[in-house]
């Protein structure tokens, strides 16, 4: 069953934080095991349904408050939602229907550091704000598929950088904290988001702490 926007797990309403949403976010998720059980199966099916209904380039299995090591993205970027603007919002696209994969059990095996990219990101669980982050462009990762085979390729430009986002989500971090967050620009229209995002650094901080 697809998740609606608005049921989607979210660190706040547009006028204050949820703590409880923040503390699931932040902690990393479980890898899953082989055969899948009929709920993994069942988290996998939710995972489609919303990808399908929600505008956007990936989902990770916790945005829906589900506790696995899943993300559904797109395949390939050969696809004319950002064919024309590789370094579109990786919020802002509607990828082709059949563009998705599901990326189970995520690990970046090895990243190019001589090779960064720069990219405008939002995010579905912190809604309204939008943040330039510098990520590796060119990485080489590997996940399973549905039937347990692991998968091996390496990865560049725009699903690069959705890998590394969605996989992000799986390992507790949220986009608020990438260690480049000093290079990120706020847009215009989340000023108004700037003191809740203030007390989200606070509440971690003194969870931390």
């Amino acid at each position: 069953m697809a998740v609606k926007d608005n049921d989607l797990v979210q660190i706040w309403d547009g006028s204050k934080i949820d703590t409880k949403k923040i503390d699931f976010l932040r902690t990393p998720t479980k890898e899953v095991a082989f055969p899948l059980s009929n709920h993994v199966k069942q988290v996998v099916t939710d995972l489609i349904d919303t990808f399908r209904a929600v505008p956007c380039a990936g989902i990770a299995a916790n945005q829906l408050g589900y506790d696995k090591k899943i993300f559904i993205g797109m395949k390939h970027d050969n696809d004319k939602s950002v064919s024309d603007d590789p370094s579109k919002n990786i919020d802002d696209v509607k990828p082709e229907s059949e563009n998705l994969e599901i990326y189970i059990n995520p690990q970046i095996d090895k990243t190019d550091k001589s090779s960064t990219q720069n990219g405008e990101e939002g995010c579905l669980s912190i809604p309204d704000i939008s943040l330039e982050l510098e990520r590796y462009d060119k990485i080489k990762v590997r996940y399973y598929n549905q039937e347990g085979k692991a998968i091996k390729k390496p990865l560049s430009g725009f699903i690069s950088r959705l890998f590394q986002h969605e996989l992000d989500h799986l390992n507790g971090n949220l986009m608020l904290e990438h260690e480049n967050i000093r290079r990120a620009k706020i847009s215009q229209k989340s000023e108004e988001y700037s003191d809740l995002i203030r007390q989200v650094f606070q509440y971690i901080n003194s969870a931390i702490g």
